[in-house]
């Protein structure tokens, strides 16, 4: 089968396990990429290979005519942060893998929300036919696996990783009869979460350590925020613990020499690893 990758490095591997059983990649669109927290050095490096474009854009119908004129049979999608327009379902295949099952979680960078919140029954992954409406196509395939109590947004992402090779090994092989046995999402059940704020990767000192600690591992090494010596701070790693304490919430407790311990409402923060902010 032909295709068109949407994306950047983090799904690589599903891809590459479709190029290992026969099937043609005919290009790459990505986005700008940091190349510190996300990546698409790789996605570069695989289109230069393999002699296909490799675009950062936007993708709009004038990108995807000649590809479909090419005789491209599937346009895949995972973790591209833009609309695609519409495909002919008569000329190819659209099809978007999101990282949750679906309908619950639809949205730009849910996982966050997930940790955060706890939602249970939103953990796992989903690859639906991509409408103009963000996740909310007929089902194709999805997994579910379960939110661990200590979930991180790194541990939540290899879930993902771990998984999405088979998943999209199944999708590719058995894609026309998925297509047309596909199931419309539940529109009853269906939640949209938005893009995390600055103010949810915020560190709430006068909230409990536990709360604390799961906005940490909710943004884990992309980094939450923390105010403290009259500045915000970007922090990647943290450790807490409960004790009682008179310090007022965000009182700076000890200074160490690389870390710096914070008190919260019922405990103690000790930062690990963290940064002043860049203000915009």
């Amino acid at each position: 089968m032909k295709f068109v990758y949407f994306g950047y490095d983090f799904m690589l591997p599903a891809i590459q396990r479709a190029l290992d059983e026969g099937h043609e990649l005919t290009g790459i669109f990505s986005f700008e990429c940091d190349n510190i927290f996300n990546f698409n050095r790789q996605c570069q490096a695989i289109a230069q290979k393999r002699n296909v474009p490799f675009i950062i854009s936007k993708a709009e119908d004038f990108h995807l005519n000649p590809f479909l004129d090419k005789g491209v049979e599937l346009f895949f999608a995972a973790g591209y942060p833009y609309k695609i327009p519409p495909i002919d379902p008569t000329r190819a295949y659209a099809v978007n893998l999101h990282p949750t099952y679906l309908p619950k979680a639809r949205g730009l960078m849910p996982i966050p929300r997930i940790i955060l919140e706890n939602m249970i029954d939103a953990a796992g992954l989903t690859a639906h036919k991509m409408t103009q409406d963000f996740d909310a196509g007929d089902i194709l395939l999805q997994e579910k696996f379960a939110l661990s109590p200590e979930e991180t947004v790194e541990t939540y992402s290899a879930k993902i990783a771990l998984r999405a090779p088979e998943l999209v090994s199944n999708l590719f092989t058995n894609l026309p009869e998925l297509w047309n046995n596909a199931s419309a999402q539940d529109e009853n059940k269906a939640t949209t979460i938005k893009p995390p704020s600055d103010n949810d990767r915020l560190l709430d000192w006068n909230e409990s350590i536990e709360n604390i600690a799961r906005t940490a591992r909710a943004f884990g090494n992309f980094g939450s925020l923390a105010r403290f010596d009259e500045q915000l701070w970007v922090v990647y790693n943290l450790d807490v613990w409960e004790e009682d304490h008179a310090l007022p919430p965000g009182a700076i407790a000890a200074r160490l020499s690389r870390e710096t311990l914070v008190a919260a409402q019922n405990g103690f923060v000790c930062l690990k690893d963290y940064q002043p902010a860049r203000i915009e």
